[in-house]
C-alpha cells in the first residue's frame, strides 16, 4: 500500500538550503504541512513566505541541542498537533585524513550527523507507534556505502546512519511506522563550500550532479512508495555494485577517485 502524503505533517531538518529547502518545497507540493528546520531563521522566513504561512511553519533550531531539539518538537505539536514524517537531512563533513582532522571537526560530524537524528528519531516515535502510522526517512550518502579516503570520518557516519536505519526497520516491523534511506551522490548543493577543509583541495567530485529538486522529487517518491532504500545516480550505484563485487577493486576506485579529485596539500 502506498503512503498516503495530503495533509500530513513533515518536520525537515537542514531546510535552509540544498536538498532540504528543495525537500519542503516538494512536500509542500504534495500537500503535506511542512516544518522547516534549521539555524538560519532569515532564510526559513522566506522559504515559510514562499510556500505560504498556513501550511509552512519555520523553525529555528540546533538539532545538535538537546533543548533546542525540546522545544522545537513541542512547539511543532503546538502548532500541528502531531509529527507523521521526520526527515533528518542536516549534515556536514570535514574533508582531512584521519591523522589531522581537528577533534572538535570529528565530534561536530558525529553530533550532527549520527547523533542528533537519533535523537529526533527517539523523540517522534513514540506517538507514531502509538498511531501506528509514520515515517522516519534518513538522508545519508552513497560514501555510507562505499568510503572514500579524505571523507574517512564522514563515510563513517554516513555508514552508521544507514546501519541505524536498517537496524530501526527490523525493531518496527509490524508497527506501522516506515523507516526509510535515501543515499544521494554528488548533488549540486552548497555542501561543498560549507564543508571545513585541512589538508586536501576540496573539490567537487563529480561533473554530472543531481540537483537538489532530483533528489527532493526521490524523496517524496520514496516515501509515497515506502521504499526501504534507494541510491541515487548513476555513479553512486556502480559504486555500490563493484563493492559487493570486489572489496578490493572497490577500494582501489575510491582511492584513485579520492587522489585526483581531493588531492592532499601541506598544512
Amino acid at each position: 500500500m502506498s503512503f498516503k502524503l495530503a495533509d500530513r505533517v513533515v518536520l525537515i531538518t537542514g531546510a535552509s538550503s540544498g536538498i532540504g529547502r528543495a525537500c519542503a518545497i516538494e512536500f509542500h507540493r504534495a500537500g503535506c504541512f511542512v516544518v522547516a528546520a534549521a539555524r538560519s531563521t532569515d532564510k526559513l522566513d522566506a522559504l515559510a513566505m514562499e510556500l505560504g504561512p498556513d501550511r509552512a511553519m519555520p523553525l529555528t533550531m540546533d538539532v545538535t541541542d538537546a533543548a533546542d531539539r525540546a522545544a522545537g518538537i513541542a512547539a511543532v505539536r503546538k502548532r500541528f498537533g502531531r509529527i507523521d514524517v521526520l526527515i533528518n537531512n542536516a549534515g556536514w563533513a570535514s574533508f582531512s585524513s584521519v591523522m589531522r582532522m581537528p577533534e572538535e571537526h570529528m565530534h561536530r560530524m558525529i553530533a550532527l550527523n549520527l547523533v542528533a537524528p537519533i535523537a529526533l528519531t527517539r523523540a517522534v516515535l513514540p506517538e507514531m507507534i502509538e498511531r501506528a502510522s509514520g515515517q522516519i526517512i534518513n538522508v545519508s550518502s552513497v560514501v555510507g556505502h562505499q568510503c572514500i579516503p579524505r571523507m574517512t570520518v564522514y563515510s563513517a557516519t554516513k555508514a552508521a546512519l544507514t546501519s541505524f536505519t536498517t537496524g530501526l526497520r527490523m525493531e518496527l516491523v509490524g508497527s506501522g511506522v516506515d523507516v526509510l534511506l535515501v543515499a544521494p551522490g554528488s548533488t549540486d548543493t552548497p555542501f561543498f563550500e560549507v564543508a571545513a577543509s585541512v589538508d586536501v583541495k576540496t573539490v567537487r567530485l563529480a561533473q554530472h550532479q543531481y540537483t537538489p529538486e532530483r533528489v527532493a522529487k526521490a524523496v517524496v517518491r520514496s516515501s509515497r512508495r515506502r521504499r526501504r532504500e534507494v541510491t541515487l545516480t548513476a555513479a553512486g550505484k556502480l559504486a555500490v555494485v563493484v563493492r559487493r563485487v570486489s572489496h578490493r577493486l572497490a577500494d582501489y576506485a575510491m582511492y584513485q577517485y579520492a587522489k585526483q579529485g581531493m588531492p592532499e596539500r601541506h598544512v
